[in-house]
């Protein structure tokens, strides 16, 4: 009996992340409009749309495949219904996405690099969303801190010429995520010097030096003005997100990134 060999399917990938970027964008500004007139649930709503753009970004650089089309479109659509527990429940859907798409992977004798902190994220996002009613928004930043930091991690390898930490050599920034309530100026400065530790950056690129910059700089702010959530949003949400998304989608732009982490940083200024 001859043995059949496996047909391996051609991976087409999709632009998953466009409507989820829609969809963020949306809420941002619904949560704007609601912060200038004084409404209610402000944050949910700028949690809403960060966590799609999150949702986006996650599946288009780590499964992307359009036989991954239903769930990437139940996620969306979960997500985009501002009631709780939807969003937890998109969380779970995404999770499914994340193991079906590691089951392909290996199916096809290929794997991933083992960047535990981005993979752990959609984890950590359903229990952010199955308790922020009981523990309030400071449970929903953990999430996204472990996707920023670690996807964030091939940039700035790539970009200022460093070491590459990647697997079980994660696990500091676990700690220093862990530590965040206490103060994100802790996990920031830890982040930073655990990326350059034993490692010598070979290139001098702006758009990462301003990025890494802000983000101390902003983080810090808060152990003298106090907002915790906006100096994470300002200082390390917005800024980290652009580096991801530019180099992912746009690298050849990369170089022009650099007014972001400044406009940025003079945003929180202003909203303080």
């Amino acid at each position: 009996m001859k043995n059949k060999k496996k047909v391996i399917k051609e991976i087409e990938p999709w632009g998953v992340n466009i409507p989820y970027l829609i969809l963020g964008l949306v809420y941002w500004g619904i949560g704007g409009i609601s912060a200038f007139n004084n409404l209610p649930h402000h944050f949910y709503f700028m949690m809403i749309g960060t966590y799609s753009i999150y949702f986006g970004m996650i599946s288009r650089l780590f499964f992307p495949a359009r036989n991954y089309l239903a769930t990437h479109l139940t996620s969306l659509f979960l997500l985009a219904i501002p009631y709780y527990p939807f969003q937890a429940l998109a969380s779970l859907v995404l999770i499914i996405t994340e193991l079906w798409s590691i089951s392909d992977i290996r199916g096809y004798g290929s794997r991933f690099p083992l960047n535990l902190l981005v993979l752990s994220s959609p984890f950590a996002s359903l229990i952010g969303w199955i308790f922020y009613v009981q523990f309030g928004y400071f449970v929903l930043v953990p999430p996204l801190l472990l996707y920023l930091l670690g996807v964030n991690i091939g940039v700035f390898s790539a970009t200022l010429g460093i070491k590459a930490k990647l697997g079980f050599k994660q696990f500091s920034v676990f700690i220093l995520v862990l530590l965040y309530p206490i103060s994100i100026s802790i996990t920031i400065a830890g982040y930073v010097l655990w990326l350059l530790y034993k490692t010598r950056v070979k290139e001098r690129n702006l758009s990462s030096i301003l990025t890494l910059s802000v983000a101390v700089i902003v983080s810090f702010s808060s152990l003298f003005l106090g907002e915790q959530i906006h100096a994470f949003a300002f200082g390390v949400m917005i800024p980290f997100f652009f580096n991801c998304i530019t180099y992912s989608t746009s690298r050849y732009n990369y170089g022009k990134l650099f007014p972001i982490p400044i406009l940025s940083a003079l945003l929180s200024l202003i909203h303080i």
